[in-house]
């Protein structure tokens, strides 16, 4: 008999059992952290947006203003006005970070491999630190930035943790209200902030749509010619339009994934005794469904 066979059965069947075991052993928190960092990936374009928006509202509203036209100049002036707005967005950015780099740490403890997504799940950001040096404002004040710098520590301290059982239900309560402030200000940026903005640029571009239809009219064929320039340029007027409306539709898929997000995690700590053994936690599977529909609009594009 080789030594191999006079293993007892009972010891080799439990070895067995641990290892088959660990690839799934947290499989709804594997496929919660990879859904969280693609909504952190989704939310990402808001944070360049708010300031190329109203740049864009900018640039239009010149071309519509009497008097000599630069468009090196106008673009200029458009950076400038916007200028405050672009730096809002970086620290917009700094909070889906956080939310990143907390659900890339709960992904890797899980031990499983995510269902989707898995492409998301990155290392650390250093949001922290970036978020430690940040000053409050009107939309992420001085509560909101203590509430993603402790959700960015949470994720740094998560991933010192040697073993998967280390990971207990207390963990995910103790970030449960950090979790909330942060994706609440992330989901009042994009919803209020940048949405309203969106609004504002998407008013202006049809303003100047409506101006370019009025000047395109040629009452006789002699007149078609000197209304061509104006007939093109609804084209890049239509196309800018239809981007924003877009974008705005973003915007609203992405509120609606915020809240499925905060839902799956206290999902998470209530059924935090099964996780363990289940392949799928309604509410997890569910927030999952409801990040692969924006991915799925994305690809229809």
């Amino acid at each position: 008999m080789s030594p191999r066979s006079r293993v007892p059965r009972p010891l080799a069947a439990l070895a067995l059992a641990l290892l088959g075991g660990c690839a799934a052993q947290m499989q709804p928190l594997a496929d919660f952290g990879a859904a969280s960092s693609h909504l952190a990936t989704a939310y990402k374009p808001f944070t360049t947006g708010l300031g190329a928006s109203c740049e864009q509202r900018e640039r239009y509203m010149a071309l519509g203003n009497p008097g000599a036209f630069d468009d090196a100049v106008a673009e200029r002036a458009a950076a400038g006005k916007c200028k405050a707005l672009r730096e809002a967005g970086t620290t917009a950015a700094l909070f889906g970070q956080a939310l990143s780099d907390y659900a890339g740490a709960l992904a890797k403890l899980s031990g499983a491999k995510p269902t989707m997504f898995d492409g998301d799940i990155k290392g650390l950001s250093g949001a922290a630190g970036a978020l430690a040096t940040r000053d409050g404002t009107p939309v992420f004040d001085s509560g909101k930035l203590a509430a993603a710098t402790k959700l960015a520590r949470a994720a740094a301290a998560l991933l010192t943790q040697a073993r998967i059982e280390t990971l207990k239900r207390s963990t995910l309560e103790d970030n449960q209200d950090a979790l909330r402030v942060v994706v609440e200000a992330m989901k009042s940026y994009a919803g209020r902030v940048y949405a309203g903005q969106l609004t504002d640029t998407r008013e202006i571009m049809r303003g100047e749509l409506g101006r370019l239809v009025s000047a395109s009219n040629a009452p006789t064929q002699a007149d078609v010619e000197s209304r061509l320039p104006w007939r093109y340029a609804q084209t890049a007027a239509r196309a800018d339009i239809a981007a924003n409306e877009l974008e705005a539709r973003h915007v609203r898929a992405f509120d609606q994934g915020a809240d499925a997000l905060l839902a799956a995690h206290a999902d998470l700590i209530a059924n935090f005794d099964k996780i363990g053994g289940a392949r799928r936690l309604e509410l997890v599977a569910a927030f999952v469904a409801q990040v692969q529909a924006i991915n799925d609009d994305a690809a229809a594009l």
